[in-house]
């Protein structure tokens, strides 16, 4: 009987801890249902906000095509009205001829003499166009208010 009385007792301490993980698993799988529910929640949230920010996305991208287009023109405007100041736009078809006719060899002798050490030729072979360029800009300069002289007269 004794036998049979520890079999017992081995068998009481078995479905005890049996019982016993059952409660933890139990608690366990609670607490992973509890996390599984937040993070569905939390997922339905950031996918909300993730379709709030797609549509705001799309409304500044139009928003921006739109002001691009606007400046665009704007700049075309600017650009045509700039032009439209200047009677003879040939002066200032490159920047060789601008700074021939602004005088950029004063500027130039003036920094030789301010700066002797420093070397300005490839400035000077840059931005100041040979005689024969200034020549022509000049001869087709005055080309052009004889041509609109002669057709105003």
């Amino acid at each position: 009987m004794r036998l049979l009385t520890d079999e017992m007792d081995n068998l009481k301490k078995d479905l005890e801890a049996a019982e016993s993980d059952v409660t933890e698993f139990s608690k366990r799988s609670d607490l992973a249902n509890q996390a599984q529910e937040i993070t569905a929640k939390a997922l339905a949230k950031a996918n909300a906000q993730r379709e709030r920010l797609i549509d705001k996305i799309a409304q500044l991208d139009e928003a921006t095509e739109q002001q691009s287009e606007t400046e665009v023109q704007s700049v075309k405007a600017g650009v045509e009205d700039f032009k439209n100041q200047f009677e003879f736009t040939l002066d200032y078809e490159n920047l060789q001829a601008f700074f021939v006719n602004f005088g950029a060899q004063q500027v130039l002798a003036a920094l030789k003499g301010l700066h002797p050490n420093l070397d300005i030729f490839a400035i000077e072979a840059d931005y100041l166009a040979p005689k024969e360029a200034e020549d022509e800009v000049v001869q087709s300069h005055d080309d052009e208010a004889d041509q609109t002289l002669a057709n105003g007269a």
